[in-house]
């Protein structure tokens, strides 16, 4: 609602139910930081050219591209510029004895901001003609009015100072993570020929859902026959999950080495993890060894999601998991292994939940049922092809949602006899 301001005093100043006589209304609108220290009676004729405006909670005053060829000054309430988009968390407050407009008015292009009643606020509306043929004719309202200008413009200033300055911040982290996820995926192994001879066709990836993750695998030589595979999930995401990842990686490797049964080395990882534990980590695990001569395969589990079991003629099938909670949580826990001799083209897929927990755009579930389907699709494809095909198939469900977990991987084919 528009209101004009009557020289005689008459006019409504746009206060609902207010009962103060309308030269007392021009009083209190001549006490606008713009006026300060000019003589009322020089003013008078000039307010009662001018409208006031009563602006609704959430109404937007100017917008971007919108011509505009006036001055508005706060009288209550409050405004917020916002710069890049009406919905945005940054922008510059205005307030009462605050303007608004005064860029497009002076440059006469359009404004550049949007302009949005944080409340309800009544603004002054002073047209161009009379901003430049009237107002600023008084000495006075043009100092006024430079000292205006030159304390919004610093206030711009300073909030673009310290947005650059996150924007920095925020390049400098993003180039720290880029380099530590190259740290962390350095940890994995990823020439798997290991000499691992023609028994085994074995292969891994790992597909982080932000710049770090907690997922891990590991394949290594015990001695000249037995092999070491493992596969993990870190709780939580980045940071603190990467470093949690390397500490239980770097303790379960060197249990691995050890000449000890397999189930006595998650009982001493898990030890070691609860041992110095203040933020309450923890992190699924298989660990295994095959034999490539025998193709014995034996595996321990903390939680972890069962591994698939399948091959030429043989659908994939959930292998039975040995009993054993989750690694970091109990210092007592205890983990059982179950064992299993591997015939030759027998196919053993590890996974993390990345892959069964993949979501599409609808966050429906890429599922187990899926997994095997996959995998159940490519019976004769390599070790390679089937993590190609699996890494392949989640991506075409998700249909370009983000993925909310990192998604691991590591495949093996027994080519032994």
């Amino acid at each position: 609602m528009v209101r004009p301001l009557d020289a005689d005093g008459n006019g409504d100043c746009a206060r609902a139910g207010a009962e103060e006589s309308a030269p007392c209304r021009l009083r209190s609108i001549a006490g606008h930081a713009l006026f300060e220290g000019i003589h009322f009676d020089s003013l008078s004729p000039l307010l009662a050219r001018c409208e006031v405006r009563n602006l609704a909670v959430g109404q937007i005053l100017l917008a971007p591209g919108q011509v505009n060829r006036q001055l508005f000054l706060v009288l209550d309430g409050q405004l917020k510029a916002h710069i890049d988009h009406i919905d945005s968390e940054d922008g510059f407050p205005i307030g009462p004895g605050e303007c608004t407009g005064e860029i497009s008015v002076i440059d006469c292009k359009p404004a550049t901001a949007f302009v949005v009643a944080e409340e309800a606020s009544r603004v002054l509306v002073v047209a161009e003609e009379d901003l430049w043929g009237g107002f600023l004719q008084i000495p006075g309202i043009a100092r006024n009015f430079m000292q205006l200008f030159a304390q919004r413009f610093r206030a711009r200033t300073e909030v673009m100072q310290e947005a650059l300055e996150q924007q920095l911040r925020f390049e400098h982290m993003q180039k720290e993570l880029a380099i530590a996820r190259e740290i962390q995926l350095g940890m994995l192994p990823h020439d798997l020929d290991l000499d691992l001879g023609p028994e085994i066709d074995l292969a891994a990836e790992m597909t982080p859902a932000h710049f770090i993750g907690g997922d891990f695998y590991d394949v290594f030589p015990i001695n000249a026959d037995e092999y070491a595979i493992a596969i993990g999930d870190v709780s939580g995401k980045g940071v603190p999950a990467a470093l949690f990842m390397v500490k239980t990686l770097t303790l379960l490797r060197t249990e691995l080495l050890k000449s000890q049964p397999i189930e006595e080395v998650l009982r001493n990882v898990n030890q070691r993890l609860c041992e110095d534990n203040p933020t309450s980590m923890f992190a699924t695990l298989i660990a295994a060894i095959v034999d490539k001569r025998t193709g014995r395969f034996r595996y321990v589990s903390a939680g972890h999601d069962p591994i698939l079991f399948g091959g030429p003629g043989r659908l994939f099938r959930p292998l039975p998991p040995p009993s054993g909670i989750l690694i970091g949580l109990d210092e007592s826990a205890t983990y059982m292994v179950e064992s299993l001799t591997l015939s030759r083209q027998d196919i053993l897929v590890l996974y993390t939940d990345g892959a069964t927990e993949a979501m599409d755009r609808e966050h429906r579930l890429f599922t187990l049922d899926r997994l095997t389907t996959c995998l159940d699709a490519q019976p004769t494809a390599s070790a390679q092809g089937l993590a190609d095909a699996v890494a392949t198939a989640v991506k075409q469900f998700s249909n370009g949602a983000a993925p909310s977990d990192d998604l691991t991987l590591v495949v093996l084919r027994y080519l032994g006899t």
